[in-house]
């Protein structure tokens, strides 16, 4: 560092300046042999004294007016600083010992500026995961008290028309269990998670935590996941596994038995026998129609199905889907009436419309009476047609209406499997009406029979 732009040069400077003037100011009063005369002395005294006072302030005023300047900026930008203004500089003077001090400032100024903005967004990060996420959180003070919730906790919890800041969570809408857990987390000091229902068919995952300052407890977060959904899903999934391996074990029973009885003797019964191998022919129909309707309807439930729409006329289509079930509709002697106006056509995809129409009459036929009739008809209605199926079979209870086109679901358990129903036609036909974005519908009563109706978009 150059020593002649230090702080402490320019003092020095400022001070030989003075003692220089008063050395001057002192050799007015001496006489052509270089002594003070006494009288020029007396005489001339005070001027001496206040000229050597002016010279004095006029060096401490010169050094105020180097230093004054740059003080006052440095000043001002430590002010500038503090309010938070870190974008801003102080101006870099030429005194040393000013210039590092002014470098030092600035440069933390930008190092402060820098972790605000890194602070600064990584709080608009959390906050915006705050905001959207699907969990509910709340956040409490060490005795319980709201401090904080999302939006999605106070959806959850039913907040309308009033801010739960402030409030305790037992004064909230099913804040009991949650007030509780907080209370648990609070005074152990560690986690504690469990599951309750705040309404009915509602159920939530909960996890309290403290929080931790020092060592001391000072408040908690409490996390609430909605795992109605999932849950239904797992119960269903383990309804699916049970139905499929009850399904899949009355045939496999009936095989085996069948085989047994063969390889024991009945093989060479001539009259016997056939009625064995017969019996086994059709429970292996019944278990090659059980996994074509799962891989139908995995397929259409996995998302990858698609609708290659086009023009069908819907009467060729029901005689079509008809004519595969001649054969059952003359053994029990039902008559089937093709009521679909002629030149009546959806953009539908044939084969998954066929589909449909197959499992409807087959299910109509089935459990028509004998003797009886299937009416197959469809009409125009605004934005879409509606095609009906209907029978005047024993008819469906009321009470088992609702879930008619839930997967293995049946009415009537026995008869079904008697007369080798899978459980799943009727599944396969809501999931495929759907894809074509139509809707399914039943309609019966006990005695009168049932009309089994969907729509598609015209």
């Amino acid at each position: 560092m150059n020593f002649f732009s230090t702080f402490k040069f320019r003092i020095a400077l400022s001070y030989a300046l003075a003692a220089l003037l008063a050395l001057g100011a002192a050799a007015l009063l001496l006489d052509s042999t270089g002594a003070v005369p006494l009288a020029a002395l007396r005489g001339h005294a005070l001027s001496v004294f206040g000229l050597s006072a002016l010279l004095a302030l006029g060096a401490g005023w010169l050094a105020t007016l180097l230093l004054a300047r740059q003080f006052g900026e440095i000043i001002s930008g430590s002010k500038r600083f503090a309010g938070g203004d870190f974008d801003y500089r102080i101006p870099v003077g030429s005194s040393g010992e000013l210039r590092r001090l002014s470098e030092t400032l600035n440069f933390m100024a930008g190092e402060l500026g820098a972790r605000m903005r890194d602070a600064e967004l990584r709080r608009l990060e959390l906050e915006a995961a705050f905001r959207d996420m699907s969990e509910a959180i709340f956040f409490t003070d060490g005795a319980g008290v709201i401090t904080r919730m999302n939006p999605r906790a106070r959806q959850l919890m039913g907040v309308k028309g009033f801010e739960p800041e402030g409030m305790r969570l037992s004064g909230m809408p099913g804040g009991d269990e949650l007030s509780s857990a907080a209370i648990k987390a609070l005074s152990s000091g560690g986690p504690v998670a469990f599951e309750f229902e705040p309404a009915p068919g509602t159920l939530l995952a909960v996890s309290a935590a403290p929080i931790l300052e020092g060592g001391a407890v000072r408040g908690c977060v409490l996390v609430a996941r909605d795992i109605t959904g999932p849950r239904k899903l797992e119960t269903m999934r383990k309804d699916f596994v049970a139905n499929v391996s009850h399904e899949l074990k009355t045939p496999l029973t009936a095989i085996k038995g069948c085989a047994e009885t063969l390889l024991g003797g009945a093989l060479e019964d001539k009259e016997h026998g056939p009625q064995f191998a017969k019996s086994i022919f059709e429970q292996a129909v019944r278990l090659e129609n059980l996994v074509d309707d799962l891989l139908k309807i995995s397929y259409a439930e996995s998302g990858k199905a698609r609708a290659e729409k086009s023009a069908v006329e819907l009467k060729a289509l029901a005689d079509q889907s008809a004519s595969g079930l001649a054969g059952l509709m003359a053994k029990k002697k039902i008559f089937l009436s093709n009521l679909v106006p002629a030149g009546l056509a959806v953009s539908a995809d044939r084969g998954k419309l066929a589909q449909v129409l197959i499992n409807l009459l087959d299910n109509a036929v089935k459990y028509g009476r004998e003797g009886g009739w299937v009416k197959v008809s469809a009409s125009e209605e605004p934005g879409a047609v509606r095609v009906s199926v209907e029978n005047n079979g024993p008819g469906i209870p009321a009470e088992h209406l609702p879930h008619i086109y839930e997967r293995f679901y049946r009415a009537d358990k026995a008869r079904s499997r008697d007369l080798g129903g899978t459980g799943l036609g009727l599944s396969i036909v809501k999931h495929l009406v759907e894809l074509h974005g139509g809707s399914v519908g039943v309609e019966s009563s006990e005695a009168s029979g049932s009309l089994f109706w969907f729509t598609l978009p015209k």
